[in-house]
Parts: structure tokens; C-alpha cells; sequence
């Protein structure tokens, strides 16, 4: 009997230990890849709806979209910036408020490619030690990382610094499924900055889902039908 309560206790926390390592597992962060340097100004620019998150610069975003609009200026030791909505200068270190999925998806950004403007043109100089997509479920819970990418990463050294394209990108994020009142916030951590101010704007690169491409088909599909008609006189 004794032996039977054994056998069954050891499989019970066998089981539980099971659920925890995979929930642990579940909860793991997705590894973001860093792609670039990219040269030709082929990503962007940001002033085409592709609205900053942290930037020490003026940015064009869609209505209601803010950004971190940090104090900026030249050798800079190090950065520590997190996002923020509406757009306001948060304090290095200091966490913003947060976006929702629901606002990111209304300005298209269910999936996207973070894209990084650089400022510094040395090639031993600015550094990438961390960019982080961090998202919770509710105000009074901690932030859960989603997202991230763990450098260091040297990231200066661009020729086309400064002027509102990508020179690097950060691929690929995905909100889909999430509710749409999770809360997600941007977290950047850089050093060595030497020029003006970098930029971290959001790229959309959702596809259209195939009811889309469906409806797309069958609408060209009666435009030419039409078109037919009208050529033989129908």
C-alpha cells in the first residue's frame, strides 16, 4: 500500500515538474535577429507612417501614436530608454506608458520589424547591448519579455547615418493572438553614441490574410468581366 502512495506521489510531482519546466519553456522570450548594416536607404523612411518608438528627434506618426522623445545630444556614455504614448521625454532608466495591441494594431502593426536609424558614422563606436519588447496583461503586473535581442553588437559605422532610413533592422515581431488590451512596451539600451540622435521605428510587414488575397482576386476577376462586356458591347 505504502509502495502504491510512493509510486503515485513520485508521479504526481514528476507531472507537476514536467508542467512548471514547460511552462518556463512557454514563457521563454523569442530571439529578435539583427539584420544590416543595410546601405541605399531601401528601409523606410520613418515620415512614411512608420512611427518612432524611441527617438531623440522629431518624428511623423499616425494620430495618437506617441513616442520617447529623449534628450539627445553627442558622446553620450551610454542610453537606457523605454517607450512611452502620448509622446513625452521619459528620463533615462525610466519605464514609459504603454502602448496596447489594440492601438498597435489599428496603425497596422500586428507585425512588424523594428528598424534603427544610426547616428554615429565610427565604425569602433556605437554600441547595441540590448532592445527588448516587453508586454503585460494588466497595470499592477510585471512586464513579461516577449522579444529581445542581447548584443553587444557594434552598430556604428554607417554611410547613411542620421537621415530617417534604417541602417539596421530587428526582425521580426508578431503580436497576433495577444488581446487586444495587452499592454507592450520598447526598451533600447545602446552606448557610445558620438552624433545626433538615433531613432527606433516600427515597419510593418503583415501580409494580407487569404481572404484578403480572395476578395482581391475575385474583385479583379469582375473587373475584367466588366471590362469585357463594355468590349463587346454588352
Amino acid at each position: 500500500m505504502k509502495s502504491k502512495l510512493k509510486l503515485k506521489t513520485a508521479a504526481a510531482l514528476t507531472f507537476a515538474g514536467a508542467t512548471l519546466a514547460w511552462a518556463g519553456a512557454a514563457a521563454a522570450a523569442t530571439a529578435l535577429t539583427l539584420v544590416g548594416p543595410i546601405n541605399g536607404n531601401t528601409v523606410g523612411p520613418q515620415s512614411s507612417s512608420n512611427p518612432c518608438v524611441i527617438a531623440g528627434t522629431t518624428c511623423q506618426q499616425p494620430a495618437s501614436f506617441g513616442y520617447n522623445n529623449f534628450d539627445a545630444t553627442g558622446n553620450v556614455s551610454s542610453y537606457n530608454m523605454y517607450s512611452t504614448t502620448p509622446t513625452a521625454t521619459v528620463a533615462d532608466g525610466v519605464q514609459g506608458t504603454p502602448y496596447t495591441v489594440g492601438q498597435l494594431a489599428g496603425a497596422g502593426l500586428t507585425i512588424f520589424n523594428v528598424a534603427i536609424d544610426v547616428n554615429t558614422t565610427s565604425a569602433a563606436g556605437e554600441t547595441l547591448q540590448l532592445f527588448e519588447v516587453l508586454g503585460r496583461t494588466a497595470s499592477n503586473l510585471p512586464y513579461t519579455v516577449l522579444y529581445n535581442y542581447v548584443g553587444p553588437t557594434v552598430i556604428g559605422g554607417v554611410n547613411n547615418n542620421g537621415n530617417g532610413y534604417a541602417d539596421w533592422t530587428l526582425n521580426t515581431v508578431s503580436l497576433a493572438g495577444l488581446p487586444s488590451t495587452e499592454q507592450i512596451l520598447f526598451h533600447a539600451q545602446w552606448n557610445n553614441a558620438s552624433d545626433g540622435a538615433e531613432s527606433f521605428f516600427l515597419i510593418s510587414t503583415a501580409v494580407p490574410e487569404p481572404e484578403t488575397y480572395g476578395l482581391l482576386l475575385s474583385g479583379l476577376g469582375l473587373m475584367g468581366f466588366v471590362v469585357r462586356r463594355r468590349r463587346n458591347g454588352k
